[in-house]
């Protein structure tokens, strides 16, 4: 019995380790200009979601085809693409003010370094748009053959770089912010691994519901804007 009560009392005395599941994390104290990143953050995959049901519809394959259909249509066409510049300007915003949902060792590296990579594909992709005012200008001015030859021409080497890293770290960016929220406990991983489908979804030509689908795959960024802004 006495054995039995020393080896008792010895190990109620013992330190317990720590429930991972049990860590408290505290409450998320974004600054204002953070409250209102978590705006941006919101307001980005709907400005993205008007872009993409506002873009002509491309019934010829080819570059050719792309801009014809900008030059079909040129006042929805800059309607689009203003939309979309701006999509990506407030999610350049709003990763950044993303930072504001650490609040603790979890994620500390994960969350930093996805933001790094998702604010420099947004400023990348912003800038691309850029291209969709000249293409529509010049789908009008001169004949589909010559403004084919001039985007062609004036797409040199860096360009192409340009384009590339956008491409990846605006559309990868978002998947990897979306895993990054999840780790710090942001987000539920239940809806973190749908940040990589928004720009694959419309790919698969599903017109209306693939861009409405395409919406809902942005739930991370929703929430983590969400939790920002209206943080107590």
């Amino acid at each position: 019995m006495d054995l039995f009560a020393s080896a008792t009392s010895a190990t109620a005395a013992a330190p317990t380790r720590p429930q991972r599941r049990g860590i408290e994390f505290g409450p998320v104290r974004p600054t204002l200009l953070q409250r209102m990143g978590g705006l941006a953050l919101v307001a980005a995959p709907l400005l993205f979601t008007g872009g993409m049901l506002t873009s002509p519809a491309q019934t010829e394959p080819g570059n050719a085809g792309y801009i014809a259909s900008l030059a079909a249509d040129p006042a929805l066409s800059l309607w689009s693409a203003n939309l979309l510049h701006y999509g990506w300007v407030a999610l350049a915003i709003g990763a950044v003010s993303a930072l504001g949902l650490l609040r603790g060792a979890r994620g500390r590296v994960f969350l930093p370094l996805a933001v790094a990579i998702l604010t420099f594909g947004a400023i990348q992709m912003s800038g691309l748009l850029l291209s969709d005012w000249f293409l529509v200008s010049a789908g009008n001015v001169l004949t589909i053959d010559q403004a084919v030859l001039m985007d062609e021409s004036a797409k040199e080497w860096s360009v192409a770089i340009w384009q590339y890293t956008g491409m990846a770290g605006g559309i990868l960016g978002i998947g990897l912010l979306g895993l990054a929220l999840a780790r710090a406990k942001a987000v539920t991983w239940w809806i973190a691994p749908l940040a990589f489908l928004p720009w694959v979804l419309p790919a698969f030509g599903l017109g209306l519901i693939g861009t409405l689908a395409a919406l809902v795959c942005y739930a991370p960024l929703f929430v983590a804007g969400t939790r920002l802004a209206l943080a107590k």
